[in-house]
């Protein structure tokens, strides 16, 4: 009996404190941050927070500062006051027109200490889109933009390769114009791109991170996806790709590797190092990049190299025969084959060296109504000079037949003068 009655006050006890050793054994959570996000120019409020997949909003609170604005200025006031009356931890983030927004604000917080917010609450300030980035932005090397010389903030800028707005080529060359019209690269940011990914491109320099997330396909082939097979498509990237790029000078990028958290501020392991910067390659000089450009045909009017000019010839054709073609399958082989493509290119050079042939040969030995003409001529000059050399030879004989009756003449007259003399004797 006394013991049921203690096992009875036991359990009586343990449920009794059972709620509070729940809360006690529970660690305390950390407080989220509020990501505060500008649009791209006119763009919708609340479609910046989705890039990345909404990397940012996993696990913080996400807040649109509204309908994008056509200005940077406008993008800057809107980031003030969200950022002079939002407490707490923030991360600044601004996409397009609201990245360059951002820009503004950090060179008018480095100028004017007192309208900026304290490091310690600012998790990480993000631009991605960006018509400022140092490396290919557009409006990089319009004076009063960029980045100011110092600033306390951890950044990251995101770049999608070949955004024609925030990685436009460093000089003009004919394959990266073309590339930069056919890209729509400065949405991709909304379309599944992963700010985390080991194989996005890492650059540091200061407290600044600058990420070059690269492109799978050249966006001027990768129209052609639907009419050539993905092995086709392959080889072409793989032909012009080299091409596009000798026109940009890019940092010393290196993949960023595994354990990157970058929706919670966490940067990864090869980056660990917020303060070091890495080299930056030797660039060439004005006068040397000029005359590489002149020599590989980059220029603006000048000459192709044969290998450009090949080069050209197939993008063509493979336009082309695209756009004539209604579907994979019925693509001719010079588009989506393997082998196809070189005999029609070898055929094609073969018609050409045939035509040229053709056209020295005719130059040489005129063209056929000529060449009877020429044959009925020396034909006739023949005649001719055969009529002559008989006309001439008759002569002759006639001459001679006349000097020997003259001489039988003279023999005759000297035969009857010596008869006459012997006669008188």
């Amino acid at each position: 009996m006394n013991s049921h009655r203690r096992t009875g006050y036991v359990a009586g006890i343990a449920t009794l404190l059972t709620p509070f050793a729940v809360p006690f054994a529970a660690p305390p959570t950390a407080a989220a941050a509020t990501a505060l996000f500008a649009e791209g120019a006119t763009r919708q409020s609340g479609e910046a927070q989705s890039a990345f997949g909404g990397a940012f909003c996993q696990e913080n609170t996400c807040r649109s500062l509204g309908r994008g604005t056509i200005t940077p200025s406008g993008s800057a006031r809107r980031i003030q006051d969200a950022v002079d009356s939002t407490p707490g931890e923030i991360i600044v983030a601004g996409y397009s027109v609201g990245a360059a927004g951002v820009y503004n604000r950090l060179r008018t917080w480095e100028e004017d200490p007192t309208l900026a917010p304290d490091p310690a609450r600012v998790v990480l300030v993000v631009t991605f889109g960006n018509p400022e980035n140092k490396f290919g932005g557009d409006n990089r090397r319009v004076p009063g933009t960029g980045l100011p010389q110092t600033q306390p903030y951890d950044h990251l800028d995101v770049v999608a390769q070949y955004d024609s707005v925030a990685d436009s080529p460093t000089r003009f060359g004919f394959y990266s114009a073309v590339n930069s019209l056919f890209s729509n690269r400065h949405f991709a940011y909304f379309e599944g791109l992963d700010v985390n990914d080991p194989d996005n491109l890492v650059y540091q320099e200061g407290n600044t991170t600058y990420m070059l997330i690269p492109a799978e396909t050249l966006p001027m082939v990768s129209w052609l996806a639907p009419f050539v097979s993905d092995e086709r498509l392959a080889e072409l990237d793989a032909r012009y790709r080299p091409l596009v790029e000798r026109d940009y000078d890019r940092p010393a990028y290196i993949p960023q590797g595994e354990g990157a958290d970058w929706g919670n501020g966490t940067p990864p392991p090869s980056l660990q190092d917020p303060g070091a910067e890495q080299p930056v390659p030797d660039q060439t000089s004005t006068e040397t990049v000029e005359r590489e450009s002149q020599s590989a045909g980059r220029v603006a009017g000048a000459d192709e190299t044969p290998a450009e000019e090949s080069a050209g010839a197939e993008f063509v054709s493979v336009s082309e025969s695209a756009q004539a073609a209604p579907a994979v399958d019925d693509v001719p082989t010079s588009v989506a084959g393997d082998e196809g493509s070189d005999i029609d290119e070898t055929d094609l050079e073969a018609e050409v060296e045939t035509e040229e042939t053709a056209s020295d040969q005719s130059a040489a030995y005129g063209t056929s109504e000529t060449r009877a003409t020429n044959e009925s001529d020396d034909a006739e000059e023949s005649a001719d000079a055969e009529e002559a050399d008989s006309a001439e030879g008759s002569d002759d004989a006639t001459g001679s037949d006349k000097t020997g009756s003259d001489k039988t003449g003279s023999d005759k007259a000297s035969s009857d003068s010596g008869g006459s003399a012997k006669t008188g004797d």
